[in-house]
Protein backbone atom coordinates (compact mmCIF):
# COMPACT_ATOMS: atom_id res chain seq x y z
CA UNK A 1 0.00 0.00 0.00
CA UNK A 2 1.30 3.46 -0.93
CA UNK A 3 1.13 6.23 1.67
CA UNK A 4 -0.95 9.30 0.87
CA UNK A 5 2.06 11.54 1.55
CA UNK A 6 4.04 9.67 -1.12
CA UNK A 7 1.20 10.07 -3.61
CA UNK A 8 1.04 13.82 -2.93
CA UNK A 9 4.81 14.22 -3.29
CA UNK A 10 4.71 12.33 -6.58
CA UNK A 11 1.82 14.47 -7.84
CA UNK A 12 3.62 17.70 -6.90
CA UNK A 13 6.89 16.56 -8.50
CA UNK A 14 5.36 15.30 -11.74
CA UNK A 15 3.38 18.51 -12.18
CA UNK A 16 6.46 20.64 -11.32
CA UNK A 17 4.52 22.40 -8.57
CA UNK A 18 7.28 22.20 -5.96
CA UNK A 19 8.58 25.68 -6.84
CA UNK A 20 5.13 27.19 -6.42
CA UNK A 21 4.67 25.35 -3.16
CA UNK A 22 8.00 26.72 -1.93
CA UNK A 23 6.85 30.28 -2.75
CA UNK A 24 3.80 29.86 -0.56
CA UNK A 25 5.96 28.71 2.35
CA UNK A 26 8.43 31.64 2.24
CA UNK A 27 6.28 34.00 4.40
CA UNK A 28 5.97 31.33 7.09
CA UNK A 29 9.71 30.69 7.07
CA UNK A 30 10.45 34.44 7.14
CA UNK A 31 8.20 35.01 10.15
CA UNK A 32 9.69 32.04 11.96
CA UNK A 33 13.25 33.26 11.37
CA UNK A 34 12.84 36.97 12.19
CA UNK A 35 9.86 36.82 14.56
CA UNK A 36 6.32 38.09 14.15
CA UNK A 37 7.08 41.71 15.10
CA UNK A 38 9.82 42.21 12.53
CA UNK A 39 7.98 40.18 9.90
CA UNK A 40 5.08 42.63 10.23
CA UNK A 41 7.49 45.56 9.65
CA UNK A 42 8.78 44.06 6.39
CA UNK A 43 7.18 43.03 3.12
CA UNK A 44 8.20 40.13 0.93
CA UNK A 45 8.17 41.59 -2.57
CA UNK A 46 9.19 38.52 -4.55
CA UNK A 47 10.87 35.16 -4.55
CA UNK A 48 12.20 34.01 -7.90
CA UNK A 49 15.13 31.78 -8.89
CA UNK A 50 16.36 31.56 -5.31
CA UNK A 51 16.40 35.34 -4.80
CA UNK A 52 14.24 36.65 -1.95
CA UNK A 53 13.49 40.39 -2.17
CA UNK A 54 12.24 42.05 0.98
CA UNK A 55 11.13 45.65 1.44
CA UNK A 56 12.26 47.12 4.76
CA UNK A 57 10.94 50.69 5.14
CA UNK A 58 12.99 51.53 8.25
CA UNK A 59 16.71 52.12 7.62
CA UNK A 60 17.93 50.80 11.01
CA UNK A 61 16.11 47.49 10.51
CA UNK A 62 17.36 47.29 6.93
CA UNK A 63 20.95 47.72 8.16
CA UNK A 64 20.49 45.07 10.86
CA UNK A 65 18.97 42.60 8.41
CA UNK A 66 21.77 43.23 5.91
CA UNK A 67 24.31 42.33 8.58
CA UNK A 68 22.43 39.09 9.31
CA UNK A 69 21.71 38.23 5.66
CA UNK A 70 23.75 34.99 5.54
CA UNK A 71 22.44 33.80 8.90
CA UNK A 72 18.85 34.45 7.80
CA UNK A 73 19.39 32.65 4.49
CA UNK A 74 20.84 29.61 6.26
CA UNK A 75 17.97 29.57 8.78
CA UNK A 76 15.32 29.70 6.05
CA UNK A 77 17.07 26.91 4.13
CA UNK A 78 17.28 24.85 7.31
CA UNK A 79 13.52 25.22 7.86
CA UNK A 80 12.87 24.35 4.22
CA UNK A 81 15.11 21.32 4.42
CA UNK A 82 16.89 22.30 1.23
CA UNK A 83 18.81 25.13 -0.43
CA UNK A 84 15.78 27.20 -1.28
CA UNK A 85 17.14 30.75 -0.88
CA UNK A 86 20.44 31.63 -2.54
CA UNK A 87 20.34 35.36 -1.89
CA UNK A 88 18.32 37.88 0.13
CA UNK A 89 18.05 41.46 -1.07
CA UNK A 90 16.75 44.14 1.29
CA UNK A 91 15.44 47.43 -0.11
Amino acid sequence: MIALSDLLKNFINTRHLDGELDKTRIPKYWQEVVGKGLAERTEIRSFDNGVLRIHVPEAPWRSELNLRRDELRRSINHLAGKDLVNEIIFR
